[in-house]
């Protein structure tokens, strides 16, 4: 009984969520991106990183965008998702934001072919989510593929969204992923309780 009320309880938060983006603005999503990505520029975990794993922005998510062009002109290694089945991802190599193609869900994704990244190698990882908790705690969109990514790559993990998305409490199971840090507009919040 517990985990169907659990399953309801997640369907609900993420319907709410979700409802809540699709009204934001473009002037919202542009500002808060911008605001994002600075702090995630200034940020020890992006200096020291190496290889950089990040979403492509889709809708109204916040954009990394700017993040990913700053890394690639130090001469970072970035990575986007690359879907290779309906169950799993794989870190891609991407080598501009240019003419990017779009995958089976209508994201932008690195043209073929493709160069994987090796998991292990990946220093800091922007993770996106419907919406977040300030104990790290994340809500997916419900394909599960971040939880099964993250399971098997250890770099630093740093949710991106925006103050309207954060939730006092977001309901997880044994198999959700948190992350040890989030980035809004306003904050930079180091999770704890994981």
């Amino acid at each position: 009984m517990k985990q169907l009320q659990l399953k309801e309880e997640k369907l609900r938060v993420r319907r709410e969520l979700k409802e809540t983006a699709a009204v934001f603005s473009g002037s919202y999503v542009s500002e808060a991106s911008r605001a994002v990505c600075e702090k995630v520029l200034q940020s020890r975990e992006f200096r020291e990183a190496s290889v950089i794993f990040g979403y492509l922005s889709f809708r109204n998510e916040i954009s990394v965008d700017a993040v990913f062009e700053e890394a690639l002109r130090l001469g970072k290694i970035v990575a986007v998702p690359w879907i290779v089945s309906r169950s799993e991802m794989k870190a891609a190599l991407l080598h501009s934001l240019d003419n990017l193609p779009l995958d089976r869900y209508g994201i932008r994704t690195a043209p073929e072919p493709v160069t994987l990244v090796k998991p292990e190698t990946i220093d800091l990882i922007l993770v996106p989510g419907a919406g977040f908790s300030a104990r790290g705690h994340r809500m997916g969109r419900g394909a599960g593929f971040y939880d099964r990514f993250l399971a098997r790559v250890g770099g630093f993990r740093l949710g991106i969204t925006c103050d309207r998305l954060l939730r006092e409490e977001i309901p997880v199971d044994e198999y959700d992923q948190p992350v040890e840090a989030l980035v809004t507009e306003t904050w930079f919040i180091y999770c704890k309780g994981l």
